[in-house]
């Protein structure tokens, strides 16, 4: 499932943008850590975001996937996981992430990342995201918690209590 164009996503002055769904020009400017890393997601369904990673310049010193970058891809599925559960107009926190490394990632090609809800409240959402390399190995787990700050909607006889 593909999501549509932003239509209408504000880009405030701090170059955050807003309003999703987002839409890949919008995760591909060339000032995010996405666009550097190369992270793509490929299903966009809030119970089971997928994207992946390619090992090429993201490796450490010794030739294997960077931890921070696989903590890179579980931060970025998390919290579009709970983007897109926070809704139009809803503003994600993070709040906190861990990465357990499993095994070392090598060779070419990338890894996936699979997120998936553990918990969805109305202001707070957890996600696993299941790190595997092209042998379908797992090599990290990812756990990430974000504020959910959802929208109100107010109707047009709302008054402001004070």
């Amino acid at each position: 499932m593909s999501p549509t164009a932003a239509q209408g996503a504000e880009l405030r002055q701090d170059g955050a943008v807003f309003e999703p769904p987002f839409d890949m020009e919008t995760l591909t400017r060339p000032d995010l850590l996405t666009t550097s890393l190369g992270i793509v997601v490929e299903d966009w369904n809030p119970k089971r975001l997928v994207g992946s990673l390619p090992l090429e310049g993201s490796r450490q010193y010794y030739g294997f996937l960077h931890g921070g970058a696989s903590a890179a891809l579980v931060e970025t599925l998390g919290s579009l996981a709970a983007v897109l559960e926070a809704g139009t107009g809803g503003m994600v926190l993070g709040q906190e992430l861990s990465v357990t490394h499993h095994r070392a990632a090598r060779g070419s090609g990338s890894v996936t990342g699979i997120c998936t809800p553990l918990f969805v409240g109305t202001s707070v959402a957890t996600y696993e995201v299941a790190v595997h390399d092209q042998r379908d190995r797992r090599i990290a787990t990812g756990r990430i918690t974000c504020q959910l700050r959802r929208r109100s909607v107010r109707g047009p006889d709302s008054e402001k209590k004070g």
